[in-house]
């Protein structure tokens, strides 16, 4: 028992989140038994990703100390973008494609620029992107629709062989990715900052670079979601985004990242996501109301914030001890 505390998944940031999706996907087997099937997974796969580029790209700016609301502005404003201006043509999905991320890109620049130059609180600036965002995405576009290109649809949406999705393979692109990108300079550094932002500077880290990349990475990361729901849903929307930071941040937090910085990973936000959706699915299989599905998020929520709190407690207390 002793020696399973103290093993490398006991004192993992995800391990709420991986036990919770493992008791979601049981529980969910045993009333559908033949729903585990490729398909299906692919399916689940698809429903998942825009909400994955959201928190993944939030999880960058949690790591470090800060917090993005701006995501939902991005969202709001690539969706209007591509749906407005992609024409039926290779050159016009690629140009656009590039124009939403550079969107993406440059609000998450901005947002660190200001946080950084002005030492504005996070929560401030972000919210005031959003809007900012929010009110260029109803220029673009005052209602839902646009015209979206057949074949940026059929890119985004393909299955390799009629069953393992686009979706799928973008989830273990991120999973390879980050257990790369995590042991490079740039990825301890994030973990430096947020631990300790004085320190990380003293020992030759560049703090203002850091945050850059950070809330850069969640700009661009929101644009890939803006772009993923217009090939899903076939039309933009200049409210496409609101729906996405409050369930991104919970997604996150829920896969063991803390809103204090430092700790955390995208292991646990991927795996966070899936069980967030796992919620709706056994709701629909127990036949229950799909209102219910809020007050469950926001319990596991409320649930997974304390479990790691405690946790880090209790680590705290045995360094002190030891």
């Amino acid at each position: 028992m002793k020696k399973f505390k103290e093993s490398a998944f006991w004192k993992s940031p995800a391990k709420v989140s991986i036990i919770l999706f493992v008791v979601l996907e049981i529980i969910t087997f045993y009333l559908q038994p033949n729903v585990l099937t490729m398909s299906w997974i692919s399916l689940k796969a698809e429903s998942a990703i825009t909400l994955l580029f959201a928190a993944v790209g939030e999880t960058f700016v949690l790591l470090v100390g800060g917090i993005d609301l701006s995501i939902a502005g991005v969202i709001s404003i690539t969706s209007s973008v591509a749906a407005v201006y992609m024409q039926d043509s290779w050159i016009s999905v690629i140009l656009v494609s590039i124009l939403c991320l550079c969107i993406g890109i440059g609000v998450g620049l901005f947002n660190g620029f200001i946080i950084q130059r002005f030492r504005i609180q996070p929560f401030i600036v972000t919210f005031a992107t959003w809007y900012i965002c929010g009110g260029i995405a109803y220029l673009v576009l005052p209602r839902d629709g646009g015209d979206v290109p057949q074949k940026f649809v059929s890119v985004l949406t393909h299955r390799f062989g009629g069953k393992f999705s686009v979706a799928m393979l973008i989830i273990i692109v991120c999973l390879i990715l980050w257990t790369w990108f995590k042991k490079t300079r740039l990825g301890i550094s994030l973990y430096a900052v947020g631990n300790n932002a004085h320190a990380a500077s003293l020992n030759g880290i560049n703090v203002k670079k850091v945050n850059y990349f950070a809330y850069a990475a969640s700009g661009i990361f929101a644009a890939m979601c803006g772009l993923y729901r217009v090939a899903v849903t076939a039309t933009g929307s200049p409210t496409a985004g609101e729906s996405f930071f409050n369930q991104a941040i919970s997604a996150t937090v829920i896969g063991g990242t803390l809103l204090t910085g430092g700790i955390g990973g995208q292991y646990g936000t991927i795996i966070g996501v899936l069980a967030f959706k796992a919620i709706n699915d056994l709701l629909v299989f127990a036949g229950a109301s799909s209102y219910w599905s809020t007050l469950f998020q926001g319990a596991l929520l409320i649930a997974a914030v304390l479990v790691s709190t405690i946790s880090e407690i209790r680590n705290e207390r045995k360094e002190l001890v030891e």
